[in-house]
């Protein structure tokens, strides 16, 4: 290494040369990257969406989700799978196996393709899909004012042009399941019955009546022409005037039916906001395209709409997430500004030369840059994993710069030239600063391959590969940087001494009186260590435990669920009066509601986390008192962040029979309500529909004349919809359907009385041609792994999901089940039980790695051993850190605590590295371990402050995103403050120990040698 450094110094160009490489390409690195709010990785989560018709629950089950299923069990590589099965939909999520996505999500693709052929006819939609982190979508529009039928046709149409041309948007889809778009021929049975016709002698001769085909071609010399026949109507009018043939005569379709353009009505659903009805649009972005670019693009278009409007109508922002992300991209890029700036002024503080201070601070943002171009040559963009991870860094980047300029300026101190000191200084300090940063690195390497929830692991590459690049960028600098600077800098510097002395010796003198008290006191030393220890364990109950990565705090999304047989006008009357509650608090912004029969949905946006008045908890428990409040609600359930999320407590009761099911699921609620903080208990047990099953008496309808097809298409026709054609207005298609009123057949007696026509012409009571069988039909099924399942959900107010999910497995013995059942632990609280473990074993993967390299540097196992009793006083730090500030230990605190394992050892590293070298010098036991701390004081207070202070603003979590920060840098500065003061104190007490014993042990066989001479 001393060789490179004299070639180097005697070709200080090429250094020069390669800062200025690094500085372009650094700058072009990070003007050309896009902006996210997580790391874009897909997943391998696959969606199996089958739909069509109307068969009932027990019917797919039988005919497609249990086909698709029982596939599945065969194909290598799936983790897990669960579908929900309800009236014509089949819904299969897969959860395959780290790495086999694409794979599993092909092989599911074959298996659908294959079973297609078997599935009923009326499936027409089969789709399977792969789900991304960091999704397609950008932001979410409602548009108010106009007549919903107007509204429709504005998005279908010209909006959803204008915006899907913006560069980088790659479709605009338009919610319109609430609303609906057809043209309905209702008949008027007294009319048929007068005019002596049926509905299929009228869907007849109405499907031959709209239409448009080629006949034929004029070939011609140089030009051909098409001939065409155009039949097809062009407005709903229209269809009034077309003549039926019927035995009476011919007459229009209108004195036969009644027909309604019933495009834009309500069907089941009332999307409103502010006593409006809206209709919502969905922006989506291309891949590729940069967030905030794009969405600063379609809102100048949709300002553009709305100007051109006239108020008319109006496009309101309903749900968008890059004024969260911009705020907090800002506050965390501000925060590795200010943390960078803290670290430079902790090192002028130390050290008063500016000279000094400059050679380091010039290997910050040497390091920045560097870890720029590794994230941009890996794919990487920024979004908040990287800017945190880089806040997270800071601190640590100037760490090895520190103890290699310190040794440098020790030795300039002592009067030592100052290239032989260059030398020499960086000689000195090479092994045990690779050692300390390889100590860094390591951790990472069991984080990324234990086996965390699949969601996790991109976060977790996207920190182990910055915070390594860091890491490497300034061993680099430090090593080959730092020199050189050195010689630029303090070639003509003549303030040898620092100013600061007398308060560099204040602070080393209160060390080493301390040192020396319990160098003289060691066993009650390690007495007040263990008892502090054992006292912080005692306090770990008081953390609060929880899980998830939920960064956007501007976003509730709510569900209230209302009694069997509310109709869709009283769920509407609960919205509104649930959107007036909310918008009394100052801190909700806007409130968007959809209400269906028996649900409301609520969208509800707050103000910017500065601007509000009271704290989450606080916030969550006001809104849960008042949604539960309004008359007719019967459940409440709510979600803090971006949607989608499950509750944090699932419960899953398996077993074949529903009905027992349902009786162990409402024991487990009980169970649950017994328990403080759990809230909002529910299960997702529907109870079923009324069935009328209808069985042909084949000898009856061989008697009278009727087949099966015949049967099957005219109660069909009577109580369902029958399609007839189709109308194109503005380039949106529009369904025309025939049906009888909805209330001509509403009870089955009616239904047994209804007359089905026979070959002959005469007509015969349904009753005498089929048998009635009544039952009861689920609204949904639900499978994991193939087994029923209802899921019993609960939030939390008040408690952790630790504190709760102690309690829930303590009790969870005590709910009795007959055999065959069982009852699983689901969702958040399963994640967070499994996170704990996978941390649990990572934590002893990277102490194993940690000891391992310790033992490659010192050549022995008691030293690392020495520095493996110290971590204990970290985690002592951690659980104070949190206990105090009362914030949630979930998944980033565990990525802290592992990184803070490799940080905190790297001072004790240097620490017994001085000792030792000091000894081999000839220096006594005591002698050294003083002298050693004495010299390495300066050192580690500098280095650990500068990584204090560097995530500072990071742990003060005042702004949008703390809620993703603050954690990791709670647990680390926490850890870092008690551990670096046990470091110059404690790590020396064990030193004096083991190597005292060590020094006596030889000694004793020193002397028996010498007496068996």
């Amino acid at each position: 290494m001393d060789k490179v450094i004299l070639f180097l110094l005697k070709r200080k160009v090429i250094l020069y040369l390669c800062t200025f490489l690094i500085v372009l390409m650094g700058i072009g690195a990070l003007f050309s990257f896009h902006v996210e709010l997580v790391p874009k990785t897909n997943l391998p989560w696959i969606e199996v969406n089958i739909s069509g018709g109307a068969l009932p629950p027990e019917e797919m089950v039988e005919k497609v989700t249990k086909k698709i299923e029982q596939e599945l069990k065969s194909v290598a590589g799936i983790k897990n799978f669960s579908s929900k099965t309800g009236t014509g939909f089949s819904g299969i999520s897969i959860l395959a196996e780290d790495g086999e996505g694409e794979k599993v999500k092909q092989e599911t693709q074959n298996i659908v393709n294959r079973l297609r052929n078997e599935f009923p006819k009326v499936v027409d939609t089969v789709t399977v899909t792969q789900t991304n982190l960091g999704d397609e979508d950008l932001i979410d529009y409602a548009i108010v004012g106009a007549d919903t039928q107007t509204m429709l046709t504005l998005l279908k149409t010209t909006i959803k042009d204008r915006i899907e041309s913006v560069p980088g948007v790659k479709e605009v889809v338009v919610s319109e399941d609430g609303f609906e778009n057809k043209v309905a021929i209702t008949f008027r049975p007294e009319r048929l019955t007068t005019y002596r016709t049926t509905p299929a002698d009228i869907v007849g001769q109405l499907q031959g009546t709209n239409w448009k085909k080629a006949v034929g071609i004029l070939e011609n010399p140089g030009f051909d022409t098409v001939v065409m026949i155009d039949n097809s109507l062009k407005n709903v009018e229209e269809f009034k005037s077309i003549l039926i043939k019927t035995p009476k005569g011919k007459v229009a379709l209108e004195q036969l039916a009644s027909v309604s353009d019933l495009r834009g009505s309500v069907k089941d659903a009332i999307s409103m906001t502010e006593g409006n009805l809206f209709v919502q649009m969905s922006v989506k972005r291309a891949a590729g395209s940069d967030l905030i670019t794009t969405q600063k693009k379609v809102e100048e278009v949709v300002r553009q709409i709305n100007e051109e409007a006239g108020g008319s109508y109006e496009l309101r922002v309903m749900f968008e997430s890059v004024s969260f992300i911009k705020k907090a991209i800002t506050n965390l890029s501000r925060d590795v500004v200010i943390g960078g700036i803290l670290a430079i002024l902790v090192l002028w503080v130390f050290l008063r030369n500016w000279r000094v201070t400059m050679v380091i601070a010039t290997t910050l943002p040497l390091s920045i840059l560097m870890t720029f171009i590794a994230l941009k040559a890996a794919g990487y963009n920024i979004d908040m994993v990287v800017l945190i991870s880089l806040s997270l860094s800071i601190g640590l980047i100037v760490d090895a710069a520190i103890v290699v300029l310190e040794s440098i300026y020790h030795l300039r101190e002592k009067g030592m030239q100052l290239r032989q000191a260059i030398v020499q200084g960086s000689k000195e300090v090479i092994a045990p600063v690779f050692a300390s940063q390889l100590t860094l690195i390591v951790v990472f390497l069991p984080l990324v391959v234990a086996d965390f929830e699949q969601w996790l692991k991109p976060i977790l590459h996207t920190i182990a590969f910055t915070v390594t690049s860091t890491i490497l960028a300034s061993t680099i600098a430090a090593f080959l940087f730092v020199p050189i600077f050195s010689e630029r800098f303090l070639q003509h510097d003549k303030q040898l001494q620092s100013p600061s002395e007398e308060g560099k010796n204040r602070i080393v003198s209160l060390f080493q009186r301390l040192l020396l008290l319990t160098l003289r006191h060691r066993v009650l030393t390690l007495l007040v260590a263990l008892g502090v220890f054992v006292g912080a364990l005692s306090l770990f109950p008081l953390i609060k435990i929880g899980n998830g990565l939920n960064a956007n705090e501007n976003q509730i999304f709510a569900t209230l669920t209302m009694p069997d047989g509310t109709s869709l006008e009283q769920a509407r009357t609960a919205a509104v009066e649930a959107e007036k509650a909310l918008r009394e608090l100052s801190d909700v912004n806007q409130v968007f509601f959809t209400a269906k029969k028996e649900t409301v949905e609520l969208n509800i946006t707050l103000v910017t986390k500065s601007q509000r008045t009271q704290e989450k908890e606080e916030f969550m428990q006001e809104v849960n008192g008042r949604l539960n409040a309004i008359d007719g609600v019967e459940q409440t359930s709510m979600t803090f962040g971006f949607s989608g999320k499950s509750a944090p407590i699932e419960l899953q009761v398996a077993g074949e029979d529903l009905e027992v099911s349902r009786a162990i699921s409402a024991k487990v609620e009980e169970m649950l309500a017994s328990i403080p903080g759990v809230v909002n208990i529910r299960n997702d047990f529907e109870r079923g529909k009324e069935k009328v099953t209808l069985t042909p008496n084949q000898e009856a309808m061989s008697q009278l004349q009727v087949d099966s097809d015949s049967l099957d298409s005219q109660i069909s026709m009577l109580l369902g919809e029958q399609p007839l054609s189709t109308i194109s207005q503005n380039g949106i298609e529009t369904s025309i359907v025939a049906r009888f009123p909805e209330t001509w057949v509403t009870h089955p007696d009616q239904l047994q009385q209804i007359m089905i026509r026979t070959e002959t012409g005469t007509q015969v009571p349904l009753h005498e041609l089929v048998d009635f069988h009544f039952s009861k039909s689920p609204i949904t099924i639900k499978h994991e792994k193939g087994e029923q399942i209802i899921t019993v959900s609960a939030e939390l107010l008040g408690t952790d999901i630790g504190t709760a999910g102690r309690q829930i497995n303590e009790k969870l013995g005590t709910v009795e089940m007959p055999a065959g059942y069982k009852i699983e632990i689901a969702g958040d609280l399963k994640e967070q039980n499994n996170t704990f473990t996978q941390g649990i074993l990572v934590l002893i993967a990277v102490i194993s790695l940690i000891y391992v390299i310790m033992v490659a540097q010192f050549g022995r196992l008691s030293q690392p051993f020495i520095i493996m009793l110290s971590l204990p006083m970290a985690l002592v730090g951690v659980i104070l850190g949190f206990v105090v500030t009362q914030r949630t230990f979930g998944e980033m605190a565990m990525i802290g605590l592992i990184m803070l394992v490799g940080i905190v050892v790297s001072n004790a590293i240097l620490l017994i590295d001085r000792i030792n070298l000091l000894r081999s010098r000839g220096m006594g036991l005591d002698e050294a371990i003083v002298q050693g701390t004495r010299d390495r004081v300066r050192p580690v207070i500098m280095t650990k402050l500068t990584a204090i202070l560097g995530m500072l603003p990071m742990g003060l979590a005042v702004a949008e995103g703390a809620e993703l920060e603050a954690p990791l840098a709670t647990g680390v500065i926490a850890g870092l403050i008690f551990h670096t003061l046990v470091t110059l104190v404690l790590v020396p007490v064990l030193y004096s120990i083991f190597e005292g014993i060590r020094e006596k042990r030889v000694a004793r066989k020193k002397a028996t040698r010498i007496a068996d001479m």
